[in-house]
């Protein structure tokens, strides 16, 4: 028996497959909202309750609920599989009906390796991860990869991805030779930002706007509980609106853009450049912290850039939450009210208007786990 809770928020589906192994019995606790199965779509309220047989197949449930879902099947809970691509590392998880990663598993990317070598190596480890836990895969309903770079999510094909060096790579049909699922691939950031407002910070909120501050800088924008990325290949760009006119060069080739500033690249080239030393992120905002006089006004300088980009995104986008991820945001707890203030003061209508929250991601490295296992 297992526990099936839809928020009709971020949540608002979840579907399973009933095998020859088992039938499914599925109460519902609470809510209501709809149940697909065999073609048909049938209302359902609290105190309702299904019956599906033995081999009836996919079904779908749909709406603000909780329910109990009941089988004879060891471990027959639906799971889903996120797979999060990175620059230096790919993990594979897997993630059970509460979102919660059950199991995890880390393997080299590189950006010097080929893209079918990569993809390859992912099917077998995924095939094998399942295999470690007892779990077979057809009691996984999908799997979801999270890609930095240009994604044309209707065709699962990552267009271009500066960072791994990939172009015209079709993900979704490399990876279905090894699992046979319904794949979804989409944009690093969308998948992060989509993972907090499931499980991390922003599960309260169904207007969710997240930044990732890393190598570079990316975007996640989630609307009404779901991805909001545009109806062209492209999807949303956060980290290279401009910023200052004319302003440093940044890795796709403009001048200016957000992640020429706020990046870890950019904070680490600033500080070369003021100090004449390669320092890491930690040791910069320690010893800004410690009284270096030029470590404290290049932090400043960085709160300032950073305060500009998200007071354009919440201007834009006008969200209930401003999520700082990366591995920057270790860093940003101590910036929070000066970002705070600078979202108050800057916003377009200022006292006469709101203004978002802001706060740190929770997930760390699983945010692109989870949210590619919830791409639908």
């Amino acid at each position: 028996m297992d526990k099936l809770n839809l928020d009709g928020k971020v949540m608002k589906k979840m579907g399973g497959n009933v095998s020859k192994a088992s039938f499914a019995s599925i109460l519902m606790l609470d809510g209501e909202g709809t149940i697909t199965s065999g073609g048909e779509t049938v209302a359902f309220r609290k105190g309702d309750s299904f019956f599906l047989s033995a081999d009836s197949g996919d079904y779908i449930v749909e709406g603000s609920c909780d329910a109990l879902i009941t089988t004879i099947r060891e471990k027959a809970a639906p799971v889903r599989i996120g797979i999060d691509i990175g620059v230096n590392e790919t993990r594979i998880g897997l993630v059970d009906i509460h979102q919660k990663l059950l199991a995890c598993e880390i393997i080299r990317t590189g950006a010097d390796r080929p893209a079918e070598e990569v993809i390859r190596e992912i099917g077998q480890r995924t095939l094998a991860l399942l295999e470690t836990h007892g779990i077979p895969v057809d009691q996984c309903v999908c799997a979801g990869i999270s890609v930095p770079g240009t994604v044309d999510q209707r065709k699962g094909v990552v267009c271009y991805s500066n960072n791994i060096r990939w172009k015209q790579v079709e993900v979704a049909k490399q990876i279905s030779e090894y699992l046979p699922l319904p794949i979804h691939v989409a944009n690093d950031a969308d998948c992060a930002a989509l993972g907090e407002a499931t499980a991390g910070a922003g599960r309260e909120y169904q207007d969710v706007v997240m930044l990732t501050l890393g190598v570079g800088v990316g975007g996640g924008v989630i609307l009404d509980g779901e991805i909001c990325a545009g109806r062209n290949i492209g999807g949303n760009e956060l980290g290279h609106m401009v910023i200052v006119e004319d302003g440093e060069t940044c890795t796709c080739g403009r001048h200016g853009c957000l992640e020429a500033y706020v990046s870890v690249r950019a904070l680490v080239r600033d500080t070369e450049r003021v100090t004449g030393q390669e320092m890491t992120p930690e040791e910069i905002f320690a010893q800004a912290e410690a009284g270096n006089a030029e470590l404290k006004e290049l932090i400043r300088k960085y709160t300032g850039r950073l305060g500009t980009g998200l007071v354009n995104v919440v201007n834009i986008f006008r969200p209930q939450l401003v999520l700082l991820g990366g591995e920057l945001s270790a860093q940003m707890e101590p910036l929070l009210p000066s970002l705070q203030s600078m979202l108050k003061e800057g916003c377009f209508g200022g006292a006469d208007s709101e203004y978002p929250d802001i706060k740190i991601a929770a997930l760390g490295n699983d945010a692109g786990v989870i949210g590619a296992a919830s791409l639908t």
